[in-house]
């Protein structure tokens, strides 16, 4: 398997902090995201690779055993988890070995088998087993977030493999029986080539309740692995991200936004029109609003997804200077700055010193 290196995806270094590697992916998504890229190939596959790169760094766990073993450190846990299964007397190549077959469904299928005293052909249990849940990611808007939409999933559907139900292993027909042994032979599953694993290629559209959050689950009964031997599906969770705003940061069901403010408008108090996920809105600045003040706008948040109601708009001041100001411009802020020394202003760096 070729080795990707997850950190140069991302460009970051291999020490980088949480708050760096999210910084990196949400800059990146949004560059390469398809829909700000309609029909561009290159663009789609690099987004993947951003997308793959994140869900291994994110996650401490999965980057721990990324560092230690690499890209396909999932396949090496495999075939670890493989070779310690089956690293039984009598299993040595998987060749013809005798072996007791009380020992066999003990070590297979976690019971005796009491008809292990006679020549028969060893299969599993034929009992229904529910499917695994599944849990995939899907990126969204702020505004789908807030709206609800449909969204085409593609994703890789990971079924216990019903031939060897998950074992990796085939038993052949009992070719003989010598006193309590029976002379046998376990072979690897060609269904699933001894992963105990079949991978199925799945495609659905899917619904996205408006007020999802970032991190929310969204539960699609019955759309999770097959069922084994007639057993009920498992279900599929959608782990929602929610792609980054260029205006509007979102925390739990609160937006935050800032909002730039003339000098004058500050200054004399202002009418503005200010954005929300609904459309424009109107809000009142008072006379001497000051940089870092904060305004909320209740109710303008993303909708509770269990509940009625909505979370707030918060929008956070910051005063604007004209980086060029006219010579008549000067001139009154010159007067301006000798009415308020004659008033007695005070220092407002008094006290730094």
């Amino acid at each position: 398997m070729e080795f990707k290196d997850y950190y140069k995806i991302l460009g970051l270094a291999k020490k980088a902090g949480d708050q760096e590697i999210k910084a990196a992916y949400r800059k990146l998504a949004r560059k390469y995201h398809p829909d700000l890229n309609p029909g561009d190939k290159k663009a789609e596959e690099r987004f993947k690779e951003i997308n793959e790169a994140y869900q291994i760094l994110s996650n401490s766990e999965k980057r721990r055993k990324y560092d230690e073993m690499g890209s396909n450190w999932e396949q090496i846990l495999r075939d670890r988890e493989y070779a310690r299964k089956y690293a039984q007397p009598g299993f040595e190549g998987f060749g013809p070995e005798a072996f007791d077959l009380g020992d066999f469904f003990e070590t297979f299928f976690g019971r005796p088998g009491p008809e292990a005293r006679y020549p028969f052909t060893a299969r599993p249990p034929s009992g229904p087993q529910r499917g695994t849940d599944l849990e995939n990611e899907v990126q969204i808007s702020l505004e789908e977030a807030y709206q609800g939409s449909e969204k085409r999933l593609s994703f890789s559907l990971e079924n216990i493999c019903a031939d060897c139900r998950g074992s990796g292993m085939k038993v052949a027909a009992a070719k003989r029986q010598e006193q309590f042994r029976i002379i046998t032979e376990a072979t690897t599953c060609q269904s699933c080539q001894g992963t105990g694993i079949v991978v199925e290629r799945k495609s659905l559209q899917v619904k996205i309740p408006r007020g999802v959050v970032e991190g929310a689950r969204v539960r699609l009964a019955g759309m999770g692995g097959k069922g084994i031997n007639g057993g009920p599906p498992g279900d599929l969770y959608l782990r929602i991200r929610i792609l980054p705003h260029k205006k509007i940061v979102a925390r739990g069901n609160d937006l935050y936004c800032e909002l730039p403010v003339l000098d004058y408008e500050a200054a004399l108090g202002a009418e503005i029109q200010v954005p929300a996920l609904d459309g424009s809105v109107w809000l009142k600045v008072p006379s001497g609003t000051q940089t870092g003040t904060q305004f909320r706008l209740k109710g303008k948040g993303l909708p509770y997804f269990e509940g009625k109601g909505s979370g707030d708009l918060y929008f956070t001041v910051k005063i604007v200077i004209p980086p060029e100001l006219s010579e008549k411009e000067k001139e009154l802020l010159k007067q301006f700055r000798s009415s308020r020394q004659q008033r007695g202003e005070k220092d407002p760096r008094k006290g730094l010193l």
